[in-house]
C-alpha cells in the first residue's frame, strides 16, 4: 500500500473522521450529529467536464434540527504545496457545482464546505491560505479568517504541543512524527489499552488494523534506513490480523514487540559500545515516562558495565507502572 492510499484508507472510517473533528476542529464538533457522517466522493465533475479527484470527502449533519449539514474536504500533502490555495478553490467551486446538480443543498438550500490540509512532510507548512483555526459566527456557523481558504493541521507542528488523549488522530500524528522506531510499540500498546473504551466492539479490529495498516506505509519513509523497523512493524500487520477479538492479547504482545526492540537496540549498542546501551535505555524511560526520569536513570546507570545488568534494566522500564518503581530497582545497582 503507497502513502497516499493509506493516508485515504484511515480517513475512509467514520470513527476517524469524528476524531479529526472533535480533536482539531472542535469549535464546531459539539453541534454536530456524528451518528450521520456519510462518505461521498471525492471526485468531481465540472460542468466544463473538468475532473478533479480529491482525497476524501464526507458529510455529516448538524444536531440542531435545522437540516444544515457540514461538508469536510479532506487533502493529504507529504511537501509543501506554495498553490494549495488556489487548488482548494477550484476543489470547493467543483463540489459546490457537483452537489448542487445532484440537488444535494441542506434544506435552507446553502451547501458548507471546510476544506482541511493535513500535511505530514517534514517542513513546516509554509503555504499561503491555510488558517491554523477556525470560528464560529452566528449559529455556529465556521468562519475562516479573512484571506483563508482552508484549514491547515501541520503534523509537525501540532505533535509539539499537547494533543488530545485518547483520540485516534493524535495517536496517528504522534506516530508520524516519531525520532525513534523504538516508540512504535509502546504507542500500539497504550492504542489497544484504550481504544475499545472509545470504539463499538465490533469496529475495534477494524480501527487496529487500518491504523497498522498506515504505519506499515509511512515507517519507510519516516526510518528509510532502518530494516529492523520495517520488520517489526511488518510482524505486527500479521499479528494484528490473526488476533481478532483478542485485544488483551493484543496488549502484551505489544509489550513483547517493546520488549523485541529493546534487546534487539542491546545488541547492537553492545557493538557499539556501553555508552549507547545506556543511551537506549534513557530514550525508553523518557518515551514510557518523561524526561526527568531519564535523567535520574541516567545518573543511575552511568557505572554499570555489566550488558546482563542493562538488559534487566530495560526489562524494568517496560514492565513497571511507575518512575517511582522503576527507580527504585535501578537505585540498587
Amino acid at each position: 500500500m503507497d502513502l497516499d492510499t493509506a493516508w485515504k484508507h484511515l480517513f475512509g472510517l467514520p470513527i476517524v473522521v469524528e476524531h479529526l473533528l472533535r480533536g482539531f476542529v472542535t469549535p464546531v464538533a459539539s453541534r454536530l450529529d456524528f451518528g450521520s457522517l456519510q462518505e461521498l466522493s471525492a471526485s468531481w465533475s465540472g460542468p466544463d467536464r473538468e475532473q478533479r479527484h480529491g482525497d476524501a470527502a464526507w458529510r455529516v449533519n448538524y444536531s440542531d434540527g435545522t437540516g444544515r449539514s457540514l461538508v469536510l474536504l479532506l487533502e493529504f500533502q507529504s511537501s509543501v504545496d506554495q498553490s494549495m490555495a488556489v487548488r482548494v478553490q477550484r476543489y470547493k467551486v467543483m463540489a459546490y457545482e457537483a452537489l448542487s446538480r445532484q440537488r444535494r443543498f441542506d434544506a435552507c438550500g446553502q451547501l458548507r464546505l471546510l476544506p482541511v490540509v493535513i500535511h505530514s512532510g517534514n517542513q513546516i507548512w509554509n503555504a499561503p491560505g491555510g488558517a491554523k483555526e477556525i470560528k464560529l459566527g452566528r449559529d455556529g456557523e465556521i468562519l475562516l479568517p479573512l484571506a483563508f481558504s482552508y484549514l491547515s493541521l501541520d503534523v509537525q507542528r501540532l505533535a509539539q504541543q499537547d494533543l488530545p488523549s485518547r483520540n485516534l488522530v493524535a495517536t496517528v500524528f504522534e506516530l508520524d512524527t516519531l525520532a525513534s522506531p523504538a516508540g512504535i510499540p509502546g504507542h500500539i500498546r497504550d492504542l489497544s489499552a484504550w481504544l475499545p473504551g472509545v470504539v463499538d466492539a465490533a469496529a475495534v479490529n477494524v480501527v487496529l488494523t487500518t491504523i497498522v495498516d498506515w504505519l506499515a506505509a509511512v515507517t519507510p519513509r519516516m526510518f528509510p534506513g532502518s530494516g529492523a523497523a520495517h520488520r517489526m512493524v511488518a510482524k505486527m500487520q500479521q499479528e494484528v490480523r490473526e488476533r481478532e477479538n483478542t485485544m488483551s492479547l493484543l496488549a502484551e504482545r505489544a509489550k513483547q514487540w517493546e520488549a523485541d526492540w529493546l534487546q534487539q537496540g542491546i545488541e547492537r549498542g553492545v557493538k557499539r559500545g556501553l555508552a549507547a546501551e545506556r543511551e537506549l535505555l534513557c530514550h525508553m524511560a523518557e518515551r514510557k515516562f518523561n524526561a526527568g526520569t531519564a535523567a535520574a536513570l541516567a545518573g543511575q546507570i552511568a557505572t554499570v558495565t555489566d550488558t546482563d545488568r542493562l538488559t534487566e534494566v530495560g526489562g524494568w522500564i517496560i514492565d513497571c507502572e511507575t518512575d517511582t518503581e522503576l527507580l527504585a530497582k535501578t537505585g540498587k545497582l
